[in-house]
């Protein structure tokens, strides 16, 4: 009896341990990014983590080409160009070296211009730009040549709507929308006759509430990977990918956890609420998402920033990435005062954070001239830092800050 008893336990203990050698086999959903896991491990994290090398590339700076103030953060690197928006919605081009290209300007009234501006991309097979307002899309080559005119407004079904962003697709167009009382829809695909291919609805559930509390900001949120376009749903925790031929996939689920806002409940969507929501825009590359997230007070070290007037606050945001090949997820510490994103462990710069990713893998940023000469003058930063810091002077144009990322 007593052996019988002994073989039992040896049957249950190997079959333990085999369950939980299967167990922690299991394949990882590489989806999944656990957003609440995240919650209080924040750290610094340094650029050559993620990256291989750093350039900092002066842009020329002649009568043509003088680069006023940048046009919400509006810069782009395709097809080994740089394109940067001014306020005044000139496009300045200057090449992969910085060299001054071209200038387009085409504000205006007539047929092949555009009278303001909601949006701008690359199109990243042709380099070409698309320029949008309120009622059309405009395309012109770098050269400045005028291609075509897509008037979305001449689709009757699409007067209700507010699209505010135009991202190319193929040979088509996605247009991102808000909700309304009117509509349901998060975005549309359209052809250069403006005819409507593809609607993609807001979850059922977040336009009953809305219809309740037409106050409430559903922002959607879309972005280009590839040729895809990713599409987050207002406050949906689903990222969506949408392929040129109209499939829909979902390409990862944000797990909030319990720091999921209820949108029943006003009072999860204040500044200094602990409830996690994106915020600003999402770069992908092939191996990392870089996202921005409301987290308030979940905040294991809040960052410190500085408002126009000087006064320091605690900005209610966080950066962070994902990495897509092993699944770990991971809060950004700032690395000092007023600055956001990775500590650049390179050349000694200053905190460095995309706004921009190319499609070939380079996380793109500018540092104004005086801001990069300051940094040089008050910080241990690479012999090469302070060459480029002693060439320029404050007046000049921009300089670009490019990274290659890690594949």
């Amino acid at each position: 009896m007593v052996s019988m008893t002994k073989a039992l336990l040896l049957v249950l203990v190997v079959l333990s341990t085999a369950c939980q050698r299967n167990h922690n086999t299991q394949p990882k959903d590489l989806r999944i990014i656990d957003v609440e896991g995240g919650v209080g491990k924040g750290r610094l994290v340094k650029l050559s983590e993620i990256a291989e090398s750093i350039e900092y590339i002066p842009l020329e700076t002649n009568s043509e080409s003088v680069v006023g103030k940048i046009f919400a953060h509006r810069i782009f690197y395709e097809k080994r160009f740089f394109y940067l928006m001014e306020q005044n919605r000139s496009i300045i081009i200057h090449d992969n070296d910085g060299k001054y290209f071209n200038k387009i300007n085409k504000l205006g009234r007539g047929p092949q211009e555009y009278d303001g501006v909601s949006d701008i991309n690359i199109d990243l097979i042709t380099g070409n730009l698309h320029i949008m307002t309120q009622n059309r899309i405009l395309e012109y080559s770098i050269n400045g040549d005028f291609i075509r005119i897509v008037n979305f407004r001449n689709n009757t079904l699409l007067n209700d709507q507010i699209p505010n962003k135009a991202q190319k697709i193929g040979s088509n167009y996605f247009l991102l929308a808000h909700i309304t009382k009117r509509t349901k829809h998060s975005g549309f695909i359209i052809d250069s006759a403006s005819n409507i291919l593809k609607s993609i609805y807001y979850p059922e559930s977040q336009y009953e509430i809305y219809k309740r509390s037409p106050d409430l900001i559903m922002q959607p949120v879309s972005f280009m990977y590839k040729e895809n376009v990713r599409l987050i749903k207002g406050y949906s925790q689903e990222i969506l990918s949408i392929s040129e031929d109209f499939r829909i996939d979902t390409a990862y689920i944000l797990n909030y956890g319990k720091y999921s806002v209820d949108l029943n409940n006003s009072s999860h969507l204040l500044s200094r609420a602990p409830y996690i929501w994106p915020r600003f825009k999402i770069f992908e590359s092939d191996q990392y998402l870089f996202m921005f997230f409301h987290v308030g007070p979940l905040a294991d070290k809040p960052a410190k920033m500085i408002g126009t007037r000087g006064n320091q606050y605690d900005y209610q945001h966080d950066c962070s990435f994902f990495n897509k090949k092993t699944g770990e997820f991971q809060f950004i510490h700032q690395p000092e005062i007023n600055q956001l994103g990775f500590v650049e462990d390179f050349e000694g710069g200053p905190a460095v954070w995309p706004k921009y990713v190319s499609s070939d893998g380079y996380m793109i940023t500018y540092m104004y001239a005086h801001e990069f000469k300051a940094h040089a003058e008050t910080h241990e930063v690479s012999e090469r830092f302070k060459r480029i810091a002693d060439s320029i002077k404050d007046t000049d144009n921009p300089v670009i800050v490019r990274v290659k990322l890690k594949q």
